[in-house]
Protein backbone atom coordinates (compact mmCIF):
# COMPACT_ATOMS: atom_id res chain seq x y z
CA UNK A 1 0.00 0.00 0.00
CA UNK A 2 3.02 2.24 -0.28
CA UNK A 3 2.29 4.40 -3.32
CA UNK A 4 5.55 5.00 -5.21
CA UNK A 5 4.38 7.38 -7.96
CA UNK A 6 1.57 9.90 -7.68
CA UNK A 7 -0.73 11.36 -10.32
CA UNK A 8 -2.88 13.79 -8.35
CA UNK A 9 -6.38 15.08 -9.02
CA UNK A 10 -8.74 17.36 -7.07
CA UNK A 11 -12.50 17.03 -6.86
CA UNK A 12 -14.31 20.14 -8.04
CA UNK A 13 -16.97 19.67 -5.39
CA UNK A 14 -17.40 17.96 -2.04
CA UNK A 15 -17.86 14.19 -2.28
CA UNK A 16 -19.22 11.65 0.15
CA UNK A 17 -19.50 8.03 -0.93
CA UNK A 18 -21.43 5.38 0.96
CA UNK A 19 -19.64 2.03 1.01
CA UNK A 20 -22.52 -0.22 -0.05
CA UNK A 21 -23.54 1.85 -3.09
CA UNK A 22 -19.90 2.47 -4.01
CA UNK A 23 -19.21 -1.27 -3.95
CA UNK A 24 -22.31 -1.97 -6.04
CA UNK A 25 -21.13 0.57 -8.62
CA UNK A 26 -17.73 -1.10 -8.94
CA UNK A 27 -19.35 -4.53 -9.29
CA UNK A 28 -20.72 -3.41 -12.67
CA UNK A 29 -17.18 -3.29 -14.03
CA UNK A 30 -15.57 -6.15 -12.12
CA UNK A 31 -12.47 -7.62 -13.73
CA UNK A 32 -12.88 -10.68 -15.94
CA UNK A 33 -10.07 -12.66 -17.60
CA UNK A 34 -9.47 -12.34 -21.34
CA UNK A 35 -11.67 -14.49 -23.53
CA UNK A 36 -10.41 -16.22 -26.65
CA UNK A 37 -10.77 -13.13 -28.83
CA UNK A 38 -9.98 -10.41 -26.27
CA UNK A 39 -6.75 -8.47 -26.70
CA UNK A 40 -7.12 -7.07 -23.17
CA UNK A 41 -9.57 -6.63 -20.32
CA UNK A 42 -9.66 -4.01 -17.56
CA UNK A 43 -11.80 -3.98 -14.43
CA UNK A 44 -11.94 -3.74 -10.66
CA UNK A 45 -10.41 -6.38 -8.45
CA UNK A 46 -10.24 -6.81 -4.67
CA UNK A 47 -8.61 -3.74 -3.13
CA UNK A 48 -6.70 -5.83 -0.57
CA UNK A 49 -6.08 -8.73 -2.93
CA UNK A 50 -6.49 -12.21 -1.46
CA UNK A 51 -6.58 -10.67 2.01
CA UNK A 52 -9.89 -8.92 1.41
CA UNK A 53 -13.31 -9.59 -0.10
CA UNK A 54 -14.37 -6.15 -1.30
CA UNK A 55 -13.54 -4.26 -4.48
CA UNK A 56 -13.26 -1.07 -2.40
CA UNK A 57 -11.60 -0.63 0.97
CA UNK A 58 -13.00 2.16 3.15
CA UNK A 59 -10.61 3.30 5.86
CA UNK A 60 -11.35 6.48 7.79
CA UNK A 61 -11.92 9.22 5.17
CA UNK A 62 -10.11 7.34 2.38
CA UNK A 63 -11.23 4.75 -0.17
CA UNK A 64 -8.73 2.37 -1.76
CA UNK A 65 -9.49 0.79 -5.14
CA UNK A 66 -7.52 -1.47 -7.45
CA UNK A 67 -7.92 -1.96 -11.20
CA UNK A 68 -6.55 -5.03 -12.96
CA UNK A 69 -5.53 -5.25 -16.59
CA UNK A 70 -4.91 -8.50 -18.45
CA UNK A 71 -3.34 -8.42 -21.92
CA UNK A 72 -2.56 -10.97 -24.57
CA UNK A 73 1.10 -10.98 -25.57
CA UNK A 74 1.55 -11.14 -29.35
CA UNK A 75 5.14 -10.21 -30.29
CA UNK A 76 5.06 -7.86 -33.33
CA UNK A 77 8.05 -9.65 -34.88
CA UNK A 78 6.16 -12.97 -34.90
CA UNK A 79 3.07 -11.38 -36.46
CA UNK A 80 5.13 -9.58 -39.10
CA UNK A 81 7.01 -12.76 -40.05
CA UNK A 82 3.80 -14.78 -40.41
CA UNK A 83 2.17 -11.95 -42.35
CA UNK A 84 5.14 -11.74 -44.73
CA UNK A 85 4.86 -15.48 -45.37
CA UNK A 86 1.13 -15.21 -46.10
CA UNK A 87 1.63 -12.28 -48.47
CA UNK A 88 4.39 -14.10 -50.32
CA UNK A 89 2.16 -17.17 -50.72
CA UNK A 90 -0.66 -15.10 -52.22
CA UNK A 91 1.60 -13.12 -54.53
CA UNK A 92 3.29 -16.30 -55.79
CA UNK A 93 0.10 -18.31 -56.21
CA UNK A 94 -1.96 -15.54 -57.82
CA UNK A 95 0.83 -13.61 -59.52
CA UNK A 96 -0.33 -10.23 -58.21
CA UNK A 97 0.73 -7.72 -55.56
CA UNK A 98 -1.14 -7.62 -52.27
CA UNK A 99 -2.42 -4.10 -51.63
CA UNK A 100 -2.49 -2.29 -48.29
CA UNK A 101 -6.18 -2.87 -47.52
CA UNK A 102 -5.79 -6.59 -48.07
CA UNK A 103 -2.61 -6.64 -45.98
CA UNK A 104 -4.49 -5.00 -43.11
CA UNK A 105 -7.27 -7.57 -43.35
CA UNK A 106 -4.75 -10.41 -43.43
CA UNK A 107 -3.01 -9.02 -40.36
CA UNK A 108 -6.29 -8.67 -38.46
CA UNK A 109 -7.30 -12.25 -39.31
CA UNK A 110 -3.86 -13.46 -38.28
CA UNK A 111 -4.09 -11.74 -34.91
CA UNK A 112 -7.53 -13.25 -34.25
CA UNK A 113 -6.25 -16.72 -35.11
CA UNK A 114 -3.33 -16.33 -32.70
CA UNK A 115 -5.24 -14.82 -29.77
CA UNK A 116 -6.50 -18.09 -28.23
CA UNK A 117 -2.90 -19.38 -27.93
CA UNK A 118 -1.32 -16.11 -26.81
CA UNK A 119 0.36 -15.73 -23.43
CA UNK A 120 -1.29 -13.44 -20.90
CA UNK A 121 0.19 -10.85 -18.58
CA UNK A 122 -1.56 -8.86 -15.89
CA UNK A 123 -0.90 -5.70 -13.90
CA UNK A 124 -2.53 -3.90 -10.98
CA UNK A 125 -3.11 -0.19 -10.54
CA UNK A 126 -4.11 1.31 -7.20
CA UNK A 127 -5.76 4.62 -6.40
CA UNK A 128 -7.35 6.22 -3.38
CA UNK A 129 -9.97 8.89 -2.80
CA UNK A 130 -9.56 11.33 0.08
CA UNK A 131 -13.14 12.35 0.81
CA UNK A 132 -12.20 14.89 3.47
CA UNK A 133 -9.80 17.05 1.44
CA UNK A 134 -10.99 16.17 -2.06
CA UNK A 135 -7.94 14.37 -3.45
CA UNK A 136 -7.89 11.47 -5.88
CA UNK A 137 -4.43 9.89 -6.09
CA UNK A 138 -3.41 7.27 -8.66
CA UNK A 139 -0.30 5.19 -8.07
CA UNK A 140 1.15 5.66 -11.54
CA UNK A 141 4.07 7.33 -13.28
CA UNK A 142 1.97 7.93 -16.40
CA UNK A 143 -0.90 10.35 -16.90
CA UNK A 144 -2.24 8.09 -19.67
CA UNK A 145 -2.39 5.08 -17.33
CA UNK A 146 -3.97 7.22 -14.62
CA UNK A 147 -6.62 8.48 -17.05
CA UNK A 148 -7.51 4.87 -17.93
CA UNK A 149 -8.29 4.20 -14.27
CA UNK A 150 -10.24 7.45 -14.01
CA UNK A 151 -12.27 6.53 -17.10
CA UNK A 152 -13.16 3.18 -15.53
CA UNK A 153 -14.10 4.84 -12.23
CA UNK A 154 -16.18 7.45 -14.04
CA UNK A 155 -17.97 4.66 -15.94
CA UNK A 156 -18.71 2.78 -12.71
CA UNK A 157 -19.84 5.79 -10.67
CA UNK A 158 -21.61 7.64 -13.47
CA UNK A 159 -19.61 10.83 -12.89
CA UNK A 160 -16.23 11.82 -11.54
CA UNK A 161 -15.80 15.62 -11.24
CA UNK A 162 -12.01 15.83 -10.94
CA UNK A 163 -9.24 17.83 -12.61
CA UNK A 164 -5.43 17.46 -12.52
CA UNK A 165 -4.36 18.99 -9.22
CA UNK A 166 -1.57 21.21 -10.50
CA UNK A 167 -2.87 22.09 -13.96
CA UNK A 168 -3.07 25.82 -13.15
CA UNK A 169 0.43 26.13 -11.67
CA UNK A 170 3.61 26.86 -13.60
CA UNK A 171 5.60 24.31 -11.62
CA UNK A 172 8.78 24.83 -13.63
CA UNK A 173 8.79 28.47 -12.48
CA UNK A 174 8.44 27.41 -8.84
CA UNK A 175 11.12 24.72 -9.14
CA UNK A 176 13.53 27.12 -10.81
CA UNK A 177 12.98 29.86 -8.21
CA UNK A 178 13.37 27.42 -5.35
CA UNK A 179 16.67 26.15 -6.69
CA UNK A 180 17.91 29.66 -7.53
CA UNK A 181 17.28 31.00 -4.07
CA UNK A 182 17.73 27.72 -2.24
CA UNK A 183 15.00 29.04 0.01
CA UNK A 184 12.31 26.40 0.35
CA UNK A 185 8.87 26.82 1.88
CA UNK A 186 8.53 25.55 5.44
CA UNK A 187 8.58 21.73 5.85
CA UNK A 188 10.40 21.14 2.53
CA UNK A 189 14.10 20.75 1.74
CA UNK A 190 15.88 20.40 -1.59
CA UNK A 191 17.32 16.96 -2.28
CA UNK A 192 20.21 15.82 -4.44
CA UNK A 193 18.62 15.16 -7.84
CA UNK A 194 17.37 17.55 -10.51
CA UNK A 195 16.91 18.03 -14.23
CA UNK A 196 17.58 21.36 -15.96
CA UNK A 197 16.97 22.25 -19.59
CA UNK A 198 17.45 25.17 -21.92
CA UNK A 199 13.94 26.35 -22.83
CA UNK A 200 14.75 26.64 -26.55
CA UNK A 201 13.70 23.84 -28.89
CA UNK A 202 16.27 21.02 -28.74
CA UNK A 203 17.96 22.84 -25.86
CA UNK A 204 20.61 21.14 -23.76
CA UNK A 205 19.55 19.01 -20.81
CA UNK A 206 21.46 18.55 -17.56
CA UNK A 207 20.59 15.52 -15.42
CA UNK A 208 21.96 15.64 -11.88
CA UNK A 209 21.99 12.68 -9.49
CA UNK A 210 23.32 12.69 -5.94
CA UNK A 211 24.70 16.16 -6.58
CA UNK A 212 25.12 19.21 -4.35
CA UNK A 213 22.47 21.43 -5.91
CA UNK A 214 23.73 24.51 -4.06
CA UNK A 215 27.07 24.40 -5.90
CA UNK A 216 28.43 27.12 -8.20
CA UNK A 217 27.98 24.77 -11.14
CA UNK A 218 24.19 24.80 -10.66
CA UNK A 219 24.18 28.55 -10.08
CA UNK A 220 25.94 29.01 -13.44
CA UNK A 221 23.45 26.77 -15.25
CA UNK A 222 20.55 28.81 -13.87
CA UNK A 223 22.29 32.12 -14.62
CA UNK A 224 22.67 30.99 -18.24
CA UNK A 225 18.93 30.57 -18.62
CA UNK A 226 18.30 26.92 -17.86
CA UNK A 227 15.03 26.08 -16.09
CA UNK A 228 14.30 23.28 -13.66
CA UNK A 229 11.90 20.58 -14.85
CA UNK A 230 12.47 18.03 -12.09
CA UNK A 231 13.57 18.56 -8.51
CA UNK A 232 14.07 16.14 -5.62
CA UNK A 233 12.39 17.31 -2.42
CA UNK A 234 12.35 16.11 1.17
CA UNK A 235 9.23 16.69 3.27
CA UNK A 236 9.78 16.74 7.02
CA UNK A 237 12.37 13.96 6.67
CA UNK A 238 9.41 11.61 6.24
CA UNK A 239 8.86 11.57 2.48
CA UNK A 240 11.36 12.04 -0.33
CA UNK A 241 10.20 12.43 -3.92
CA UNK A 242 10.80 14.00 -7.32
CA UNK A 243 8.41 16.80 -8.27
CA UNK A 244 7.99 17.07 -12.04
CA UNK A 245 6.93 20.17 -13.97
CA UNK A 246 3.89 18.33 -15.39
CA UNK A 247 2.51 17.88 -11.87
CA UNK A 248 3.43 14.23 -11.41
CA UNK A 249 5.29 13.10 -8.31
CA UNK A 250 7.71 10.23 -8.79
CA UNK A 251 10.12 8.05 -6.83
CA UNK A 252 8.29 8.47 -3.53
CA UNK A 253 10.37 7.08 -0.66
CA UNK A 254 9.15 6.74 2.90
CA UNK A 255 11.38 7.18 5.93
CA UNK A 256 12.31 3.97 7.73
CA UNK A 257 10.58 5.23 10.86
CA UNK A 258 7.29 5.21 8.92
CA UNK A 259 7.75 1.76 7.41
CA UNK A 260 8.61 0.34 10.81
CA UNK A 261 5.59 1.88 12.52
CA UNK A 262 3.37 -1.14 11.80
CA UNK A 263 6.12 -3.74 12.02
CA UNK A 264 4.72 -5.16 15.27
CA UNK A 265 1.47 -6.31 13.60
CA UNK A 266 1.61 -10.15 13.40
CA UNK A 267 2.14 -11.65 9.96
CA UNK A 268 -1.02 -13.74 10.30
CA UNK A 269 -2.99 -10.47 10.54
CA UNK A 270 -1.90 -9.35 7.08
CA UNK A 271 -5.26 -7.78 6.26
CA UNK A 272 -4.91 -5.64 9.39
CA UNK A 273 -1.35 -4.69 8.42
CA UNK A 274 -2.39 -3.78 4.87
CA UNK A 275 -5.11 -1.52 6.25
CA UNK A 276 -2.69 0.06 8.73
CA UNK A 277 -0.06 0.59 6.03
CA UNK A 278 -2.64 2.13 3.72
CA UNK A 279 -3.84 4.52 6.43
CA UNK A 280 -0.27 5.47 7.28
CA UNK A 281 0.89 6.00 3.69
CA UNK A 282 -2.27 7.80 2.53
CA UNK A 283 -2.23 10.14 5.54
CA UNK A 284 1.41 11.05 4.87
CA UNK A 285 0.66 11.67 1.20
CA UNK A 286 -2.37 13.81 2.01
CA UNK A 287 -0.47 15.92 4.54
CA UNK A 288 2.45 16.37 2.16
CA UNK A 289 0.14 17.44 -0.67
CA UNK A 290 -1.65 19.93 1.56
CA UNK A 291 1.77 21.37 2.52
CA UNK A 292 2.74 21.54 -1.16
CA UNK A 293 -0.46 23.38 -2.08
CA UNK A 294 0.18 25.91 0.71
CA UNK A 295 3.74 26.37 -0.57
CA UNK A 296 2.51 27.02 -4.11
CA UNK A 297 -0.22 29.43 -3.03
CA UNK A 298 -3.21 30.32 -5.17
CA UNK A 299 -3.07 29.04 -8.79
CA UNK A 300 -3.09 31.37 -11.77
CA UNK A 301 -6.73 30.45 -12.43
CA UNK A 302 -9.35 29.04 -10.16
CA UNK A 303 -10.03 25.38 -10.88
Amino acid sequence: MWFSNLICYRFKQDVSYEQESFETALEQDKFRPCGNQDLSTFGWTKALGKHGQMLSHFSSDSILVCAKREEKVLPPAVINDLLAEKIEQIETAENRPVKKKEKDELKENLIHSLLPQAFKKSSLQFAFIDQKNGWLIVNSASFNKAEELLALLRKSLGSLPVVPAFVNYDLSLFLTNWLKTYDMPETFEIGLDAELIEPEENGAKVVLKQHDLSSDEITNHLANGKVVTKLALDWQERLRFMLIEDGSIKRVNYADVLKEENADIPKEDLAVKLDADFMLASNEIKEMLESLVRALGEPDEKI
